[in-house]
């Protein structure tokens, strides 16, 4: 078992492993929100990349892939995790891409300009996918973001022009995982419900930074998202359906182990009740 930055959990008959890429990057809460509340005065969020590997009985996902090696500086720990664990490349049958930002798609194409998982099904929105063929709107961006555009996308397009599943509204993409459509963040933000014998499971991407953000859905916002108050509307309808769920939820940038419960206690109000540890039920966590 790997002792790098992983934390696991089984959601019915899935085995799932939360991993963290190493890539360190800090923002003060003020970079991202303007003004926030006194008592978050000072806070910061840690901003690491980072991908979920599921292990269902129709095969391996893939949920976002970090930053690969086109950002840095890096402490490459999710592939020697996912080389620790014996996690072939090969073997994942699925990629779930939830947006476009670097360090959630970066680790789809290696060094080389290749694909990392070469057998795999992408899944993303309908608007990424018209973003990725828009020049002209790829080219409003600075130009370091371009030139990675323009170094990644072929190979990736032409994989999902052979084997992808673009989505527009919400739909089962594999047994047991739907595709949510969670705009506003940026183009085609999508978040993925993933259910195992009755046991749900949130995957939110970015549309929530910090747990608060879903505790507090009618006044916390971040001023970085692409539409913000589109953002604001997706991240309440989120926290809506997760506690009326009982589903459990995971955030890109929630520091490990990453995963926990909301609780409606007034509108627009939750508490987040965090796992760390075995919890009851059909779940079973082991944090690395």
């Amino acid at each position: 078992m790997s002792r790098l930055a992983t934390h696991r959990i089984r959601i019915g008959s899935f085995d799932c492993m939360i991993v963290k890429d190493g890539t360190p990057s800090t923002l003060l809460l003020h970079e991202v929100m303007g003004e926030p509340p006194a008592e978050m005065t000072g806070d910061s969020i840690e901003m690491l990349g980072g991908l979920l590997v599921v292990d269902t009985p129709d095969g391996r996902v893939l949920v976002d892939a970090g930053n690969g090696p086109h950002r840095g500086p890096r402490a490459y720990e999710a592939e020697a995790t996912l080389a620790a664990e014996e996690i072939d490349a090969a073997s994942v049958d699925t990629v779930l891409i939830t947006h476009g930002d670097f360090d959630h798609i970066g680790g789809l194409i290696d060094a080389d300009e290749r694909l990392v998982y070469p057998k795999a099904r992408y899944v993303l929105h309908r608007d990424l996918w018209d973003f990725w063929h828009d020049a002209a709107a790829r080219n409003e961006y600075p130009s370091q973001a371009v030139a990675l555009w323009d170094r990644m996308l072929p190979p990736l397009v032409s994989a999902i022009e052979s084997s992808g599943t673009i989505v527009e509204s919400e739909r089962e993409v594999l047994r047991g995982i739907r595709a949510i459509p969670a705009l506003g963040h940026r183009v085609g933000h999508t978040v993925y419900r993933i259910e195992s014998e009755g046991a749900p499971l949130l995957h939110i991407g970015d549309a929530a930074v910090r747990p608060v953000f879903l505790e507090q859905t009618d006044s916390l916002n971040v001023r970085h998202d692409t539409e913000p108050e589109t953002a604001r509307a997706a991240r309440r309808r989120i926290a809506e359906r997760a506690a009326a769920d009982g589903a459990l939820v995971i955030g890109t940038h929630f520091l490990l182990p990453g995963i926990g419960r909301l609780t409606k206690i007034a509108e627009d109000r939750y508490a987040w009740s965090p796992i760390g540890g075995n919890d009851k039920g059909d779940e079973r966590t082991e944090h690395d």
